[in-house]
């Protein structure tokens, strides 16, 4: 119990007194910036195509009984999401190496095998997530070890050895390259409020933290009907054109612009009076137009009001 005194606390302090000084959080903004824009230019049209509802529910469950932190939630869904794309496609490519007989009953096969270990995935995605945001205090959120991973495949009616699991987890790693660290949105999130406190001492930051929180959960939820109203919204004709879905999938993948727009929701709701104020100051951090982030704010709001 001795590492918890220098482990993470549950949530952010934001603005607390030994907080950085605010040049060195607009240097690390700056940083994750320069992620995003590399994010952005590696966009495609099949990303984000696995965050459906059954699969970010059951993730997100999976996350609940296994005790992980909040941050390794969403970047469980992220790498399942990359995962599954990339293990589907490395498999495309096998079958289609075979001869054209063959082709049809081992996609199949191929199909089946892949349906059936969903859910090992799932628990192998929140393992790997886990270890990568094992500096929160461990008696509130753990690292998944077999044991514990065992035992919730168990509850949910599935048997796997101990060497299985770890296969399982080897396989994400390798089909990824190894590369996990990628900051989810929840990252650009707390960085932007802990900015945002610095500038504004009457910004209720840990209020809107916490309504920012589920406003992400709300949008994983609905991932694929958020961007469907929103490429609507965005684009002028009622008929998409190519160059309109391309430009499109970098917005898609502009995780700055969504947690921007995140915390815009989360002000609007609590403090409405103030979200004018407050998208500017985002506006003024990101150097997002104040339009794009009204436009997936709006969205956004949308959705809670139909929930």
């Amino acid at each position: 119990m001795e590492r918890d005194i220098f482990a993470s606390p549950i949530e952010p302090l934001f603005n607390h007194e030994f907080a950085m000084e605010t040049e060195i959080l607009q240097d690390w903004l700056i940083n994750l910036a320069k992620k995003n824009t590399l994010f952005i230019n590696q966009a495609h049209s099949k990303q984000g195509l696995f965050k459906q509802l059954n699969a970010v529910e059951t993730i997100m469950y999976a996350a609940e009984k296994l005790k992980i932190a909040l941050e390794a939630k969403y970047l469980a869904i992220e790498l399942f999401d990359r995962f599954l794309y990339n293990h589907i496609r490395d498999l495309r490519d096998h079958v289609l190496k075979l001869p054209k007989k063959k082709q049809m009953k081992e996609w199949q096969k191929i199909q089946e095998g892949v349906s059936n270990q969903v859910l090992l995935r799932i628990v192998s995605c929140c393992q790997i997530a886990s270890k990568l945001t094992s500096h929160y205090k461990a008696f509130l959120f753990q690292v998944v070890s077999i044991n514990r991973a065992k035992r919730f495949l168990r509850d949910c009616g599935y048997r796997y050895a101990s060497e299985s699991l770890l296969q399982s987890e080897l396989r994400v790693l390798k089909t990824l390259k190894f590369q996990v660290t990628e900051p989810t949105p929840i990252v650009y999130i707390e960085t932007m409020l802990e900015i945002l406190g610095c500038n504004n001492t009457e910004a209720e930051v840990k209020t809107y933290y916490y309504v920012a929180t589920k406003l992400l959960d709300l949008l994983y939820l609905k991932y694929h009907a958020f961007y469907k109203i929103l490429s609507e919204v965005t684009c002028s004709s009622s008929i998409q054109s190519t160059e309109h879905k391309k430009k499109f999938q970098k917005v898609k993948a502009d995780q700055l612009l969504l947690g921007a727009s995140i915390i815009g929701g989360a002000v609007f709701m609590v403090q409405h009076d103030k979200a004018d104020e407050m998208i500017e100051e985002l506006s003024r951090i990101t150097r997002i137009s104040q339009n794009d982030i009204i436009d997936f704010t709006s969205v956004l709001i949308q959705l809670v009001e139909e929930e």
